[in-house]
């Protein structure tokens, strides 16, 4: 289906040139990324202050989740009829009600709202800025993943500030609130023409999930966010147990983070020389060997290697896939997306915890387990396209 424009050619000529585009796309996801990461530091914060145990407060960031969840594949479908700008607005709404909740909330209830819907705003600006992300003439999917993934080395040194000097977490959220806003004011001044589409019918809907670079993407970001987000969940007790102390394996999480955002800012760079597939394949083939060198070796430095290589595997799925489909069938393809991630975490975390009981390296078999299938699924649609 072609799309519409609604604005004049001069228009869409600046909005390739991109770069304003580019850089509120960029620090919509920077801001959205600190405010997700600051859940998991203040988890402690909130079982002191709600005076709830671990397995209560447990529900916080499943309910996160939920919300990312739910509103991923709600999204997939309604952003044809809303446009980028209108689907902007409704994550901004509810954004600014969930940062209200954390910081007025004065029971577990009202933070577990507030964690939905800051979960469910996310999975609404995610989808609508990557679709709008994919509209643009060389879309930096690998540097604009790599802002989300600054967001997640900044929360936690801006949440061990607000704990060191006694700044209420309350204060915390309406500091993302007023940053949010000012977001939201600059999407009601910004001119991007609108990329709408007619709403897609259920007949085109399943053809379009049919298609192999759809069906086998979404397939790979479960498996290949369920191994990264198992993966960092649970390092922690890995190190310890390997005898390692817990400052360490906090440092090693940080540095994880950092060479994993590293990789992602150099993807775009590297993606002009080798294809997306390839970058994919070798990354997803090599993280997992390295996750069973690093369970042989009991080495945290090899924890580093795979970050960086990790880095680069969800951008380059995410470029090859928003490329090679039409232009009306991306706002399905990134709702579905994030959806998929949140059921990926889901499922990997909680089948990790359950292995546990057995051993803690053998809970690690999961992500080795998630990024070799990754790297077949991926041969698979390689193969396919060429035939």
């Amino acid at each position: 289906m072609s799309v519409i424009f609604q604005k004049k050619s001069t228009v869409i000529k600046y909005l390739r040139g991109g770069f304003v585009i580019k850089y509120f796309i960029m620090l919509n996801i920077l801001i959205s990324s600190v405010i997700l990461n600051s859940l998991a530091p203040l988890m402690p914060v909130f079982q002191n202050r709600l005076n709830i145990s671990i397995s209560a407060s447990s529900s916080i960031p499943v309910f996160g989740v939920l919300g990312t969840t739910i509103f991923s594949f709600i999204m997939s479908i309604l952003i044809s009829k809303f446009g980028v700008k209108k689907s902007n607005y409704f994550g901004y709404v509810f954004l600014f009600i969930g940062l209200l909740f954390f910081s007025f909330s004065r029971n577990l209830t009202g933070i577990i709202l507030a964690s939905f819907l800051v979960g469910a705003s996310s999975s609404i600006l995610f989808t609508s800025l990557t679709t709008l992300l994919a509209h643009l003439d060389n879309p930096k999917f690998g540097l604009t993943h790599a802002f989300f993934g600054m967001g997640g080395i900044i929360a936690p040194f801006l949440v061990s500030l607000s704990i060191k000097y006694d700044f209420s977490y309350r204060y915390l959220y309406l500091t993302y609130l007023i940053l949010m806003l000012l977001m939201f004011i600059w999407n009601f001044f910004i001119k991007v023409p609108e990329a709408k589409y007619e709403t897609m019918k259920f007949a085109k809907i399943k053809k379009t999930i049919l298609k192999p670079v759809f069906f086998i993407s979404i397939i790979s970001f479960l498996l290949y966010s369920g191994s990264e987000i198992g993966l960092v969940t649970w390092i922690s007790n890995l190190f310890i147990y390997f005898g390692h102390s817990a400052d360490k394996a906090a440092l090693s999480i940080s540095m994880f983070w950092i060479f994993y955002t590293i990789a992602r800012f150099l993807s775009d760079f590297v993606v002009k020389s080798i294809n997306e597939k390839k970058i994919v394949v070798f990354c997803s083939l090599f993280s997992s060997v390295l996750i069973v060198i690093m369970l042989l070796t009991k080495n945290s430095y090899v924890f580093l290697v795979i970050g960086f290589l990790m880095g680069a595997i969800f951008p380059m799925i995410q470029r090859y896939a928003n490329m090679n489909l039409n232009k009306d069938e991306v706002g399905l393809l990134n709702g579905v997306t994030y959806g998929s991630t949140g059921i990926g975490g889901m499922i990997f975390s909680y089948f990790m915890g359950l292995l546990s009981n057995k051993s803690i390296p053998s809970m690690f078999i999961l992500p080795i387990i998630g990024l070799i299938l990754v790297f077949f699924l991926q041969i698979l649609e390689r193969r396919g396209t060429k035939t």
